[in-house]
């Protein structure tokens, strides 16, 4: 074994045992408001293998960290890395969705709740009619210009709009994110607003989240709840979107929401462990 595997080997497994060494999840009271459970979510992260770096089982297992607790494993036109992660998750941990980051030629669409890929190279609409056909939700994914190209037939088709994603937090982008969701409003009132760190391997995961008004805490329960677009979406402690009676039943929970802070080992952990993981893929190309 040549010392680059070997360094890339010890990496890794240093990276895992930090992750379960400073495995300690800070206590969250659960948050219910008039019969309604009170979720966070986040549904646009990407994972190994695929687009992302962080492996799915150790997604689930970070997310209650930052105060999650349900994901959506959406890389871009697969759903593998998504399914391994679903067959892997603990059932007593955070819900785990299998979806997509649909990548068309002018639109990317989340797909949260699916069970095989869509089809990518079709206008905006047909997509969105694939993704209810598998019983799923379909998300605008960071709708800014060049990712806008949703006719208003498709506008009233969506599930959710991104309106809360790290971009937003650029002023100028963040413009472009606030007309494309008050134009899917004003077609579409009920739309559900979505916060999502788009997390491939850093960002933190679930510094943009969905705050979701559930029945049940369950994945048909997430599904649905996006589905009526009992959803608040946010960035960092930043301003709530969604629709106004939503919002002044969460102000008060305010501070109980907002993301805790990662802390450093668990960070430095994932760190370790997506360098070791892309050293092996070049040790492997090279041999």
């Amino acid at each position: 074994m040549s010392v680059a595997r070997i360094l890339a080997v010890c990496g890794l497994a240093a990276g895992l045992a930090m992750g379960a060494l400073t495995d300690t999840v800070p206590p969250r009271d659960p948050i219910t408001i008039e019969g309604y459970q009170i979720l966070s979510g986040d549904f646009h992260v990407h994972a190994f293998v695929g687009d992302g770096g962080i492996p799915p089982w150790m997604l689930q297992g970070h997310a209650p960290h930052v105060g999650l607790d349900v994901i959506a494993i959406t890389n871009h036109n697969q759903t593998l890395a998504a399914r391994l992660g679903r067959a892997a998750a603990q059932p007593s941990g955070t819900l785990v969705l299998v979806g997509e980051e649909i990548t068309g030629r002018d639109y990317h669409l989340i797909g949260v709740g699916i069970a095989r890929p869509v089809n990518w190279d079709q206008p905006a609409r047909g997509a969105i009619a694939d993704v209810h056909a598998q019983g799923g939700v379909a998300i605008a994914a960071h709708p800014m210009h060049g990712f806008d190209g949703y006719d208003p037939a498709a506008l009233a088709e969506l599930d959710g709009v991104e309106a809360a994603h790290l971009d937003t937090l650029s002023p100028a982008m963040g413009r472009q994110f606030e007309e494309f969701y008050q134009r899917t409003v004003a077609r579409n009132p009920e739309v559900a607003a979505i916060g999502s760190s788009d997390f491939h391997t850093s960002g933190p995961m679930g510094l943009c989240r969905t705050y979701l008004f559930v029945r049940e805490r369950s994945e048909a329960g997430v599904v649905q709840a996006i589905r009526d677009g009992r959803t608040v979406g946010r960035c960092e402690s930043g301003r709530l979107w969604g629709r106004p009676e939503l919002v002044r039943l969460l102000e008060p929970y305010r501070d109980a929401l907002a993301p805790p802070d990662e802390s450093f080992a668990q960070t430095l952990a994932l760190l370790l462990v997506w360098l070791s993981l892309v050293a092996l893929a070049i040790v492997g190309l090279r041999s």
